[in-house]
């Protein structure tokens, strides 16, 4: 089985701590939430410097996030070189911080022509809205335009997990825009990288149900960036098992040619 989901769900039990290694990512996800407290009680108490602390939150609540998602990056990244390679170390906690910060400039690259027909969208929107004689035709060309700007979103999002793929090989922002390399991924392997799509939305289809579940108690609560944490390195871990594969197909043509 090309897929091995044993093998995939279980990857984080290679590392003998990788309890503690969760638990940890789970506490930088609560205090990302938990920062904003302090600038929310300088409101009322000293309103001058709520501004400043603010930004202060933001910076840090960014840091963390990227810092979660490139420790789920590199966790991938590690096992395209060898499956059982354990989980890595929270103490590269600025290097984490900076392959998160990668995939952000690189997803961001990705998706400009989406953020730019998507402010076009709104501006031609609120454009025409305060137009107090805007003809018929003008309307239905709006509604022409959305409907090509919601299919590229969506055209967009199915092959993002493609590109990311490309991405998490070596870490290179601009494999976001790499057509060659995505299309050798694909190539002959349409049809897991169709499985991986799915895999990865029903694993975030199961973590949001567990969520709803986790959210009715307290223990449950605290137990939800747990949760947040494996799916992320799991989602990650099905990446690189279809670039793998990608590989390994690469291989086997080769024999046969």
């Amino acid at each position: 089985m090309k897929y091995d989901l044993e093998n995939i769900l279980t990857f984080v039990k290679n590392d003998e701590n990788w309890i503690r290694k969760l638990i940890i990512g789970s506490l930088f996800i609560i205090a990302s939430i938990v920062v904003w407290v302090i600038p929310f009680t300088a409101l009322f108490f000293i309103p001058k410097i709520s501004i400043l602390l603010f930004i202060i939150a933001a910076f840090v609540c960014v840091i963390i996030g990227l810092a979660v998602y490139g420790y789920s990056l590199q966790a991938a990244h590690d096992y395209i070189k060898n499956p059982e390679t354990k989980l890595p170390e929270w103490a590269d906690f600025w290097s984490h911080v900076f392959v998160g910060l990668k995939a952000a400039v690189g997803s961001l690259l990705f998706y400009l022509p989406v953020l730019f027909l998507g402010a076009a969208s709104l501006g031609l929107s609120i454009y025409l809205e305060k137009q107090s004689e805007t003809q018929e035709m003008y309307k239905i060309l709006l509604q022409y335009f959305n409907i090509i700007a919601d299919t590229v979103y969506v055209v967009y999002m199915l092959f993002y997990s493609l590109f990311n793929a490309n991405f998490i090989k070596d870490f290179n922002p601009f494999e976001f825009l790499n057509v060659s390399a995505a299309y050798k991924l694909l190539k002959n392997n349409v049809l897991n990288y169709l499985i991986l799509a799915l895999l990865i939305l029903a694993v975030g289809v199961i973590g949001n149900i567990a969520s709803v579940f986790l959210v009715l108690t307290i223990i449950g609560i605290l137990l939800i960036p747990f949760v947040s944490m494996y799916i992320m390195i799991v989602c990650g871990v099905l990446t690189a098992r279809f670039v793998q594969i990608a590989e390994e197909s690469k291989i086997s043509d080769t024999n046969l040619e």
